[in-house]
């Protein structure tokens, strides 16, 4: 994700882009503030998800359906 910080026009002073988004602030700090959470949720260690163990369900056969024997 590439996140940058610029100038624009009035009425919001500065734009942080977020690769294709875009959050308008008044203020460079705010902007900065901002940036900064956002980075620091991106690099915080995320646990990966845990394995858990899966059911396997069959459907039930129509009603009046024979099963075909193989032999």
């Amino acid at each position: 994700m590439n996140i940058d910080i610029s100038a624009t026009a009035v009425p919001h002073g500065w734009v942080v882009s977020l690769d294709d988004c875009r959050v308008y602030f008044n203020q460079l700090e705010d902007a900065q503030a901002f940036v900064s959470q956002l980075k620091a949720r991106i690099d915080a260690p995320h646990p990966w998800p845990q394995a858990t163990e899966r059911k396997v369900f069959a459907l039930p056969a129509p009603a009046g359906a024979v099963e075909a024997v193989a032999g």
